[in-house]
């Protein structure tokens, strides 16, 4: 695989659909530039992390989620930011009274 190539994943999941995004890119302080997203077609987004811009509260990594506040998330790689991403929407649709 090209060191430039994207890392790409458009699957439908319990309760919707997971999109991931990754690009190799020294202009982000991971040497990333990314986006994962948790979403309902017709309902919209549930959870979503990115590196879009540095924030002056949240910093570079980014947790925005549907219900609730935006908050920072910590970033030591890729693969363990994935697994991370996919551990959380485990948890959102395994819990019974989500607002999912």
């Amino acid at each position: 695989m090209s060191e430039n190539q994207p890392i790409e994943l458009n699957r439908a999941v319990p309760g919707g659909r997971v999109e991931l995004f990754a690009i190799r890119d020294d202009e982000y302080p991971s040497g990333w530039f990314y986006r994962f997203q948790y979403y309902h077609p017709e309902e919209g987004e549930f959870l979503r992390y990115d590196n879009a811009h540095a924030d002056d509260d949240l910093g570079w990594h980014h947790r925005h989620v549907r219900f609730g506040e935006d908050t920072e998330v910590p970033f030591q790689n890729l693969v363990s930011h994935v697994a991370l991403f996919f551990q959380e929407i485990a948890e959102l649709t395994d819990t019974e009274h989500s607002n999912l």
